[in-house]
């Protein structure tokens, strides 16, 4: 991706020529400032290909090392156990995960030795307060992509409705109709009790090659927690046919699961959507996620759901997703959307970056407001987007992107249906797309914008204030160089930084069995089979030898720092 930049010298300014040299040095010693801040941060631009992007990330994403001691009483069990003679200790382990989990009380650990473990049917759990994790320094392997007759649609790892506070723990799941899923009683019959797995923990684990979804979130499954995985090649089901996003095999499908949290994972190749919460889920946050390579959408706020999943009691309108928040999440490479919206309620999307998306061609744009057509009931609601609030994101494409920006749809079907209530409510976004303008549609009659510019964008939603079209510099940690960019995209004030005292990326676990399981690497390090940890790659601090988090002050003034020298350098530029 080519770069656009406009020297001026102060020789065609004779009026500055006497501040030109203050203002050089002080735009020097910024970026010394910067770099101290960012602890020795490349500034080459990284282009909008899977192949170029090998820079490290601004937050951890995917399991991190399995370091904690197994709890006093935990109940074992290993490839080398024996059923018929185990008690569960740690000398005497079960072989079979199952048989554990039937000898095991509310709020027992099952460790699990390293090792694979093919049982041909789910893993159940049962009970509450069940933890499920593998031995301090190993790595266990459940592998379901082989089962018993009759067990086509056992997942993974399964929790059942009676099983909430669980958790699942440094695990490796290969396989399953699901790879992991959340039961609920919502299709049960009894309108009266309709209570799901709630209050579930899935942690440093890698959860892949699973037939559809590789993580279910079914209706009333709520408060579920989902951080530092690896997720990926979901949709084995569909394998050998091509893939354009239209199959259902989800990362992560949460279908009117509340409260739910996603963050710090890494989500790659993935058959349909990287994330999604929809069918009412309320609540919901996902942040500080790496989505690549999705051949749907990266992250969707809402979709396209059955009229019998929605809670009618709190969501009378069927609204797809309630006060949803998505901020600090990079998505790179996806045949849809980046980021989309679907009947959606007071969203808020921001502080996200997105490169490279909807490069599939054929629908939508970066950032996308969509329709819900809810089984096209005549008594579903099928709202549209309402009070969305979109800034400080920044989009950065390809020259061989064609689709627009944004895009606002509108449909004749069902008397006619707007994607979007108003205008959105967006300000300080970037958009950015190698040697061409970028163009923005609304397709809604009476205020119709069909390939519009950025600025007829602007005037068309009498909004979108602070917004820039320019080339933000990415550099390796994906943050704007590009002081008017300051503050857009992924941003390090929210990601808390907490920096290791390595020198270089680091991945550490144990080895996996699984031939089937081809992680793809973010940062350009050799790919293995264990589970990766991405740390920041670091070469100084501001205090030497002490490596500690950044300050949501010093970063605040670090971008007011930004911001003034970016415009002192703009007057002086003024011819």
């Amino acid at each position: 991706m080519s770069r656009r930049r406009v020297r001026v010298s102060p020789s065609e300014n004779p009026r500055k020529r006497g501040n030109y040299l203050a203002n050089l040095m002080r735009r020097c010693l910024l970026v010394l400032l910067a770099i101290a801040l960012l602890w020795g941060v490349s500034f080459a631009y990284p282009a909008a290909s899977a192949s170029n992007i090998t820079a490290v990330l601004p937050f951890n994403v995917g399991p991190r090392h399995n370091n904690s001691d197994d709890p006093p009483g935990s109940i074992y069990v290993s490839p080398k156990g024996n059923d018929s003679t185990a008690t569960g200790s740690k000398d005497a382990p079960y072989a079979s995960i199952n048989k554990a989990l039937a000898a095991a009380k509310a709020g027992d650990t099952i460790i699990l030795r390293e090792g694979t473990y093919r049982e041909e049917v789910e893993t159940r759990i049962r009970k509450p307060n069940i933890t499920i994790r593998s031995a301090k320094g190993e790595w266990a392997i459940i592998d379901l992509t082989t089962y018993k007759p009759g067990h086509n649609e056992d997942s993974g790892v399964y929790f059942d409705v009676d099983s909430s506070g669980s958790k699942l723990q440094c695990v490796e799941v290969i396989g399953g109709f699901y790879a992991v899923c959340m039961e609920t009683k919502w299709d049960w019959g009894n309108p009266a009790d309709r209570k799901g797995a709630s209050n579930i923990l899935i942690e440093d684990c890698k959860l892949h090659d699973s037939r559809y979804d590789v993580i279910k979130v079914k209706p009333n499954c709520t408060d579920i927690t989902i951080r530092y995985n690896e997720i990926y090649n979901s949709g084995q089901a569909f394998a050998g046919k091509p893939q354009n996003g239209e199959d259902n095999a989800e990362g992560i499908d949460n279908v009117n699961g509340d409260r739910m949290i996603v963050h710090n994972n890494y989500i790659h190749d993935i058959c349909s959507t990287g994330i999604y919460a929809k069918g009412g889920a309320t609540d919901v946050l996902i942040e500080k996620n790496l989505i690549r390579q999705a051949y749907g959408a990266g992250i969707m706020i809402g979709f396209d759901t059955s009229p019998e999943f929605f809670n009618l009691s709190v969501n009378p309108h069927y609204y797809e997703n309630i006060r949803g928040v998505v901020r600090n999440n990079l998505v790179i490479d996806t045949g849809w959307e980046g980021i989309g919206l679907y009947g959606s309620r007071d969203a808020q999307v921001y502080n996200n970056t997105l490169i490279n998306v909807v490069n599939g061609g054929r629908y939508h744009s970066a950032i996308y407001f969509g329709l819900t057509y809810q089984d096209w009931e005549s008594y579903a609601g099928r709202p549209a987007n309402i009070n969305p609030s979109i800034h400080h994101n920044l989009v950065c494409q390809p020259e061989s992107i064609v689709r627009p920006m944004i895009e606002i749809r509108y449909a004749n079907e069902l008397g006619g249906m707007s994607a979007l209530d108003g205008n959105p409510a967006m300000h300080d976004n970037c958009y950015y797309i190698s040697d061409k303008t970028a163009t923005f549609t609304d397709l809604r009659p009476g205020s119709i914008l069909e390939k519009g510019s950025f600025a007829a964008w602007q005037g068309h939603i009498a909004g979108d204030k602070g917004s820039l079209e320019v080339d933000p510099a990415l550099d390796a940690y994906y943050i704007p160089t590009n002081p008017l960019c300051a503050g857009m995209g992924i941003n390090i004030s929210l990601t808390q930084l907490s920096l290791p005292s390595s020198s270089s990326i680091t991945t550490s676990a144990q080895p996996s069995s699984s031939a089937s399981a081809v992680p793809i690497d973010p940062v350009g390090v050799s790919p293995d089979s264990s589970p990766p940890i991405y740390t920041l790659k670091q070469t100084r601090s501001i205090v030497p030898g002490q490596y500690r988090d950044i300050t949501e002050h010093e970063w605040q003034d670090y971008l007011r720092e930004l911001r003034r020298t970016a415009r002192e350098s703009a007057m002086d530029h003024t011819p």
